[in-house]
């Protein structure tokens, strides 16, 4: 059965945006909402743009649908305080997905980061595996978890360090043999996690290169 509508946290990000044009291009999906602080530069027929305060997110504001894509990250240039940086990637997060839930959604596709752990002493990863641990915890019919390495593609905002990462990314490529640590073009995750609606698999998996 085809899933008609598709709701969409982070869709201004690099995976996000890819994310959108692949649903806005699938013909199987009717429908798009994404959840924005400020309106996209885009119009399209199947496009809903919610405006949203997340600080004070209630249920009315995320609509009945089947998929939820969760590609919210903020970074710690923008975001340098660590309790705010929490707030906004777990935060804003969990309370989708819950309210998501509540509302019958059936699949939930989380962007994540390889080495992500809830218990590493590393602050994004620790950070990102507790994001992991807390909607694996509202157990969706359909859990899938992307654990990328670095992600190339252009952003809208500038990231010296992820800058510096594509640049060498060929090189490092080369000691990863196509392991989970092989970079990955956003374009190309966007479509293969657009791929896996229709297939989806009960329960809980994780998605790595190059088996996304």
């Amino acid at each position: 059965m085809p899933h008609k509508h598709a709701t969409l946290l982070g869709a201004s990000g690099l995976v996000g945006n890819e994310v959108l044009k692949a649903l806005l291009e699938a013909p199987e999906i009717e429908m798009v909402t994404v959840l924005v602080r400020k309106s996209l530069n885009i119009q399209h027929p199947k496009l809903a743009q919610q405006l949203v305060d997340f600080s004070s997110l209630d249920e009315s504001a995320v609509p009945s649908a089947d998929l939820l894509f969760c590609c919210i990250g903020s970074t710690r240039k923008k975001t340098p305080d660590k309790s705010e940086y929490h707030s906004v990637d777990f935060g804003i997060t969990r309370k989708v997905s819950t309210i998501a839930k509540n509302k019958g959604y059936t699949q939930l596709h989380l962007i994540s980061s390889i080495g992500a752990k809830a218990t590493s002493k590393n602050f994004y990863l620790n950070l990102k595996g507790t994001i992991e641990k807390a909607v694996i915890d509202l157990s969706f019919d359909t859990t899938v978890i992307y654990r990328p390495s670095i992600l190339l593609g252009k952003r809208q905002e500038k990231r010296p360090m992820e800058k510096l990462g594509r640049i060498l990314a060929p090189l490092f490529d080369a000691f990863t043999f196509g392991g989970p640590y092989h970079s990955v073009h956003a374009k190309l995750l966007a479509s293969k996690m657009l791929e896996r609606t229709k297939r989806p698999t009960q329960g809980v998996s994780f998605a790595y290169y190059p088996d996304f």
